[in-house]
């Protein structure tokens, strides 16, 4: 699936996003006569939930991708995504409003989780975009996944047990602190980094997936930097930060979840192009040109053995390459055109006999082709004779492209 992001659509949305952002401060007063706190818990438990969602939809993509393409990347996006996913969920758990989990919910506990959600996820997506993609040789997701439990154990232990002794993150009606600034513009610098190794990604390859993650960076960039400005978990400040990072993650499944692993891609047309090699004939494709047709594409193993070399006759027509069939190829090339069907004869070339099957197409350029393959039949049995109505179609087509 295309995620159908251009580049006109990345700056709309970025531009957006700020616009949304300015807006919120802008028309505040006007706002937060309809905004009731008392309903935040609720809304934070949907928009955290969101983003939860996306999180596991993203791990378990990336954990079957590996199991089909043994890609380092998408073992290190399901992992990823586990310990993000697992550590807004005890966020959420943990809010303050919420009820009892393993201790009493507070402000201190739920901001420890978000900020070392943050600290994972900013690390191991820039970890992601930067790393080579390699092909590992062993199946190495339970030991990965076994390694991400232990993490969220450990820090779930240290934040539960310790939530007391850890530094201050949040004033209640006061604001954020500087441990907390400070620990949010680390996020917001690795945030940043991402968003132009993404951009640069996107100017060399020209995926829109890139796009995707580049957008998703600047809706999380625009969130950490919310969140060193509100005065209390339950503001309208608090509450826009979560809406930006729900759509953060909703790009972020935009670009890692509809995006073909370029690893992956490559390998199978490495598959598609040795198979072509070692094909017992070969394969061809010539696009239409005047009443002549083009070779565009030439593969097979048996090449050599007639004396077809594809440097020597690509881009060149059927009628010089096979020049001792005397045009018959060329014609029922016209012939099946203009039937639009499938057809299948034989022809005499150096001394073989080729059994030559053929079917109309449109390239990518809207041109009209022929892909045909060849299968050498020398031996097997003498040629036919054509039939009267084939002899009367090839006939009347001669006169027609003549």
């Amino acid at each position: 699936m295309k995620t159908n992001l251009t580049e006109g659509k990345f700056l709309i949305y970025t531009t957006l996003a700020v616009l949304l952002l300015m807006a919120t401060h802008v028309f505040q007063p006007q706002i937060s006569t309809i905004y009731n706190p008392k309903n935040y818990v609720g809304f934070h438990t949907l928009l955290e939930s969101f983003s939860i969602s996306i999180s596991a939809s993203i791990m378990l993509y990336g954990l079957k991708k590996f199991g089909a393409t043994r890609s380092s990347r998408m073992l290190l996006l399901g992992v990823t995504f586990f310990l993000v996913g697992t550590l807004d969920l005890l966020h959420t758990l943990s809010f303050k409003g919420m009820p009892y989990f393993i201790t009493e919910s507070s402000i201190a506990k739920a901001t420890w989780f978000w900020i070392s959600a943050r600290l994972i996820q900013s690390l191991l997506i820039f970890s992601i975009l930067l790393i080579p993609d390699r092909i590992l040789k062993r199946d190495y997701r339970a030991g990965v996944l076994s390694l991400g439990l232990i993490i969220v154990f450990l820090i779930g232990f240290s934040i539960i047990n310790y939530e007391n002794s850890l530094p201050l993150l949040v004033v209640e009606g006061r604001g954020t602190t500087l441990w907390k600034n400070g620990l949010e513009y680390i996020v917001s610098l690795i945030q940043f980094g991402s968003l132009m190794v993404a951009l640069f990604q996107y100017h060399i390859e020209k995926r829109e997936e890139k796009l995707a993650i580049a957008l998703a960076f600047v809706f999380l960039l625009l969130t950490e930097l919310i969140f060193t400005i509100y005065q209390s978990v339950f503001d309208l400040d608090n509450f826009s930060g979560h809406i930006f990072k729900a759509f953060g993650f909703y790009f972020i499944l935009k670009s890692f979840y509809f995006s073909p692993s370029p690893n992956h891609e490559n390998l199978r047309e490495q598959d598609n192009e040795q198979l072509l090699k070692e094909l017992p004939g070969f394969v061809f494709k010539a696009a239409k040109k005047g009443n002549q047709f083009i070779l565009t594409v030439l593969e097979g193993n048996m090449l050599s053995q007639i004396d077809l070399y594809k440097e020597e006759v690509i881009n060149r027509s059927l009628t010089e390459v096979f020049s001792s069939s005397n045009g018959t190829l060329n014609e029922y090339c016209h012939l099946s055109l203009r039937l639009q069907e499938n057809i299948r004869f034989e022809m005499e070339y150096m001394e073989k006999s080729l059994l030559i099957s053929i079917k109309p197409a449109i390239d990518e350029d809207e041109k009209e082709t022929i892909i045909g393959t060849v299968i050498d039949m020398t031996g097997i049995h003498q040629l036919p004779v054509p039939k009267r109505n084939q002899k009367v179609e090839i006939n009347n087509l001669q006169k027609i492209v003549m």
